[in-house]
């Protein structure tokens, strides 16, 4: 819902955002509905073919953007490729039994 509402407030418009977040404009109506519903306030003030935030809508834009980079900077931290290698180590036959 989150990257719905930015990529809605980043174009403009319900339609515009739809292919952006891999949905479909009245998917992208619904969900926006439902952020509403759930924050239990309008977010956006919808024209004739644009969405602009209102003041709550503003307030939240930031927290929501901050969310998102939190959530990305976890999955990065947590999916990138592990250093993988292997060392050589040269020792006296007397030391190589403990290792």
């Amino acid at each position: 819902l989150l990257k719905t509402f930015v990529a809605v407030v980043e174009t403009g418009s319900l339609s515009n955002a739809a292919p952006r977040v891999g949905r479909s404009q009245s998917a992208v109506s619904m969900q926006m509905q439902r952020l509403e519903d759930m924050v239990g306030n309008q977010l956006l003030v919808r024209g004739p073919r644009t969405v602009t935030p209102n003041a709550i809508g503003e307030d939240f834009l930031i927290y929501a953007r901050r969310l998102l980079k939190l959530s990305d900077e976890a999955w990065a931290s947590v999916t990138r490729p592990m250093e993988t290698g292997s060392v050589r180590l040269g020792v006296p036959d007397d030391y190589a039994a403990f290792l």
